[in-house]
């Protein structure tokens, strides 16, 4: 036998490493815990320990092992397909302000130019027969920039409302210019009230396209015919309607304007209104429920089933309380703001004889005019048909000002100005020549993505094999059994692994064994914590016993041996 003590809290100077307490070579390799991945080793406690903490430390112990139980391997990488991508973000054209580039206008830049402030000739700006000195009168390009952007928005869920925008006018504000009269190297844009308009199509339609394909040999004896069906808010071009989906948005209808939800509570077409808020639908209610609303507290305090009538206490999100009587089939607005409305729709026994009262709900309920301002900064203008709004025009209610102009989230919009200077004309002067221009850039790109298989040709190129760096294989391993054993469900003549004793002689029958029998040395009276490994203590399986003079030291035991596998 082959015994080896190590002392796990009483090691000095000469321990090696700066946190465990004990030698390393000492201790009992990777193997002794976990062979191919699954547990090689039991954890005994004892059964008639005085302590539950030693069930603790055998718990900890268990699970620092669980960490170790896994299998790697070195492979090498090997691929069926990659997968590649390319750039399809659509770049609208720049928006031009000014050139007196010769690849612009054809014209040679005028010797003259030697300052900023001498560019200032009306041919050379945007359609400049228009221009008035002032930038504002850009009236001989309207509008200045058109876009749609496709199913944003949604009618009882289906994202099916493109985003269709219109610029009529940009300005710019250059802090060196009262009134522009040449490019600015930077400006400020700005787009006017009012000339910022988001239309938004609630009629939906499926479109159809039928395409006609002749045969290269019998031409029209042999023709095939394809059908190409869209579903849209518009013609997608040379389309014919054939059905419509949505005929605009009705009562009881969610939608969204610019992502924002609305449930449409009422409607007027007369007036050009929408009354919307949060339907909770009917709730029933017994004596003393109390349910809550968007931070409002209903509490059912009286039901009268003849009288077809319910009291009910209301608090709101303030902490204010109102007690409201409610008749049948009358809508009350509790606080007369509408931020919750309770209609009492019924009343009646139930079962098991408790009052009943259904009560509607409805919270944050408002109404919206043509006019009004509907999203912060923007003033709406519903259009009626039919009783249903069909079409939704947003338009900014102040100017929108700044170096970059936010468009809707999905463009930004930014002057820039190229200048040249050179002395062309050899006069010791540099000369100006300017291209100003608005940049459109889209705030996301967007992407096409392919898969590529060995064989497939890409850009003129055939694949001939997809190859990776070889790398680590880590695999999970589960036992299948209990690791955990009672010391009076071993029997120590059928030792099948090997074994770590939790607890000295007093607390486990095993470690007592141990010391019987003369293989376990250690002094575990006066033991502080020790982690004592016994190699052929059953036959050739091996011993480690985590113990102490008490449940404290092999609590401190069982720590150091948990450190110990975290370095496995």
């Amino acid at each position: 036998m082959k015994v080896r003590k190590i002392a796990a809290l009483a090691v000095g100077a000469a321990m090696v490493g700066a946190t465990l307490g004990y030698a390393n070579a000492a201790m009992p390799g990777k193997e002794f815990f976990v062979k191919d991945g699954m547990p090689n080793v039991k954890i005994v406690v004892g059964a008639n320990a005085p302590s539950t903490m030693d069930v603790a430390s055998a718990a900890d112990v268990a699970l620092a092992i669980g960490s170790l139980l896994y299998t790697s391997e070195e492979v090498e990488a090997s691929g069926v397909s990659v997968v590649v991508k390319r750039e399809t973000t659509q770049y609208p054209d720049p928006i031009p302000v000014y050139s007196n580039l010769y690849k612009d206008t054809g014209v040679d830049p005028n010797t003259t130019n030697e300052e900023l402030s001498d560019l200032s000739d009306d041919q050379f700006w945007w359609n400049g027969s228009a221009y008035n000195g002032a930038y504002s009168a850009w009236d001989s390009w309207t509008p200045k920039f058109v876009g749609e952007i496709e199913n944003m928005d949604r009618i009882n869920g289906n994202a099916q409302i493109d985003w269709d925008f219109t610029i009529l006018d940009i300005e710019l504000v250059d802090e060196n210019q009262e009134t522009i009269a040449y490019p600015p190297k930077e400006a400020t844009l700005k787009i006017p009230a009012g000339n910022f308009t988001v239309t938004l199509n609630y009629v939906i339609q499926k479109w159809e396209k039928n395409t006609t394909t002749l045969s290269d040999v019998w031409g029209s004896l042999d023709s095939t015919t394809e059908t190409d069906t869209v579903v849209d808010d518009d013609n997608p071009g040379g389309y014919t309607a054939v059905d419509t989906v949505y005929d605009g948005v009705g009562e009881g209808d969610t939608f969204t304007i610019l992502g924002n939800s609305y449930y449409v509570l009422k409607l007027n077409a007369t007036e050009e209104s929408m009354t919307f808020g949060k339907d909770h639908r009917e709730t029933w209610f017994q004596l003393g429920d109390i349910k809550d609303y968007d931070g409002y507290k209903v509490k059912a305090v009286d039901i009268s089933v003849n009288e077809n009538r319910a009291l009910v206490e209301v608090t709101s999100p303030e902490g204010v309380d109102q007690l409201v009587i409610l008749n049948k089939n009358e809508e009350k607005d509790v606080f007369g703001d509408g931020g919750i409305i309770l209609t009492l729709t019924d009343t009646f026994v139930g079962i098991d004889g408790n009052l009943i009262a259904t009560i509607k709900v409805v919270t944050n309920q408002k109404t919206v005019k043509t006019g009004d301002e509907l999203i912060s900064g923007w003033t709406v203008d519903f259009d009626f048909s039919g009783g249903k709004i069909v079409k939704v025009t947003l338009t900014n209610k102040n100017d929108l000002e700044g170096k970059e102009l936010d468009i809707l989230g999905k463009y930004k919009m930014y002057y820039k100005s190229e200048v040249y200077t050179k002395d062309v004309d050899d006069d010791d002067k540099e000369e100006y020549a300017v291209k100003s221009y608005i940049v459109v850039e889209p705030v996301e790109k967007t992407w096409e993505p392919k898969e590529l298989k060995v064989g497939d040709e890409f850009e003129g190129w055939t694949i001939e094999a997809i190859k990776g760096e070889a790398y680590t294989k880590v695999t999970p391993m589960v036992p299948a059994e209990p690791i955990t054993v009672l010391d009076s469900e071993l029997d120590l003549n059928a030792v099948d692994s090997n074994l770590i004793l939790v607890g000295g002689p007093v607390a486990n029958a095993v470690t007592a064994y141990l010391v019987e029998q003369g293989l376990s040395t250690v002094d575990w009276e006066n033991s502080e914590g020790d982690l004592e490994y016994i190699e052929d203590a059953f036959g050739t399986f091996d011993v480690l016993i985590v113990a102490g003079k008490d449940r404290y030291a092999t609590r401190e035991a069982a720590k150091e041996l948990m450190q110990y596998l975290a370095q496995l």
